[in-house]
């Protein structure tokens, strides 16, 4: 496994062409990443060896995201993405080369409702929810419809309740929730998915660059926000205020309530991260963190009311959310729907794919009756080989998404929820 700055360097080399190295210097110790700065002529790179299969999952996936976001939807955003230069092999796994975005980092429990930092945290996230889904449909990325958020939400509830480590007041607290059909009456949009604190890069009070693209997709745009509960509501409240002005939510007393329950559910992930691996000590800390929610859900009780309460949409409301839903375009061309058209009239006059016809007059041969004509081929003559694409400088998709990795089955982050 490489370690030491050098040894990454010569990997980056192999991974980008033509790439000069003028310098390294290494990062912080990571437990995840073997990572290093690459020096060039004319700019930084970050070169990152996973260390562990979880980080190499999530490496996979933000390879995708990264693909995804190609030129026309980073023009979209306020701040700088990282792109992917190149990837090579590196012992069992895989060294990736991106750019390097520098920034400044910053605590979310030392937000205060009116901080500078609120404004531009909820415009970051209004410009990822108003990038069009195309996005992840041509990228090949996740779409989930609201109910299938509200399902992967239930199965994750469910996993945690079969451990018999979860208190029966937070359990039930949480199925209210799941089982309100209301408060999962959204439209979905992009979302960046892991959005946290250690995924945002600042300067002077503005967010300049965006890291972890890991789950990317079409999803709830409550899972942007949950983070922000690790300040505090009133610091919730601000960005969401101010991410209505940029770009319509709904109903914000459900988008609230749905936030609220990504937050508590953050520790369901963190226990059965702990009965998976069987660390005790993760799952000592999940169910001491529970406990602490059996009189402290006071943040989705309160939310799952107000969005009860909520008087219905009036018709002035009603309009407006109808005038921003955008248009479903189908981009389907004249000539591709001749086109399988055409492609349908071949399988009903080609031999090859009709029946032949039997005549219901003829008399069948016992001794040719278990005859089957030619034996169909054996699967394993049209196996083609797999292409080793580690070895290139060219990122291939397909070979990257060797697994789909469900982001609401595993922890927003490697380490534990936030406690506060």
């Amino acid at each position: 496994m490489a370690s030491i700055p050098l040894t990454l360097a010569a990997l980056a080399t192999s991974a980008v062409p033509d790439l000069t190295v003028f310098a390294t210097r290494a990062l912080s110790p990571n437990t995840e990443y073997a990572e290093a700065v690459i020096v060039s002529e004319d700019s930084e790179l970050l070169v990152r060896v996973p260390r562990t299969h979880a980080a190499e999952t999530i490496q996979r996936g933000e390879l995708l995201g990264l693909a995804a976001l190609t030129e026309g939807p980073r023009s979209q955003l306020p701040f700088s993405v990282p792109q992917a230069l190149g990837i090579t092999r590196a012992g069992q796994t895989r060294a990736v080369v991106t750019t390097y975005l520098s920034g400044g980092a910053f605590d979310v429990a030392d937000l205060h409702d009116d901080s500078l930092l609120i404004e531009s945290i909820a415009r970051t996230i209004a410009s990822i929810h108003a990038l069009p889904t195309s996005v992840a449909q041509n990228g090949g990325l996740p779409e989930r419809t609201a109910n299938e958020s509200r399902l992967a939400a239930t199965r994750l509830i469910d996993r945690a309740v079969q451990t018999r480590l979860v208190p029966e007041t937070v359990m039930r607290r949480w199925l209210s929730v799941v089982e309100d059909a209301q408060l999962w009456d959204f439209a979905p949009t992009m979302v960046h998915g892991t959005m946290s604190d250690e995924q945002l890069l600042i300067a002077d009070d503005v967010v300049t660059g965006v890291l972890g693209w890991s789950a990317c997709a079409v999803d709830d745009p409550a899972l942007d926000f949950f983070w922000l509960l690790g300040a505090n509501t009133p610091v919730l409240d601000a960005v969401l205020e101010r991410y209505a002005d940029l770009h319509n939510p709904g109903v914000l007393d459900k988008l609230r309530s749905r936030i609220a329950l990504y937050h508590e559910l953050e520790v369901a992930r963190w226990l059965l991260q702990g009965t998976d691996s069987h660390d005790q000590t993760i799952i000592d800390d999940a169910v001491a963190m529970l406990d602490r929610l059996v009189g402290g859900g006071h943040t989705l009780a309160s939310a799952v009311a107000r969005a009860r309460d909520r008087a219905p949409l009036s018709q002035d409301e009603a309009e407006l959310i109808l005038s921003e839903t955008p248009e479903v375009i189908d981009f389907l061309s004249d000539t591709a729907a001749y086109e399988a058209l055409d492609e349908d009239r071949v399988f009903g006059t080609d031999p090859d794919f009709r029946e032949p016809r039997v005549d219901p007059d003829a008399a069948t041969d016992p001794a040719t009756a278990g005859d089957t004509g030619d034996a169909a081929a054996d699967p394993a003559d049209d196996a083609s080989l797999a292409t080793d694409v580690l070895t290139t400088d060219v990122i291939d998709r397909d070979a990257l998404d060797e697994g789909s990795t469900d982001p609401t089955l595993q922890p927003g982050s490697p380490g534990a929820p936030d406690r506060r």
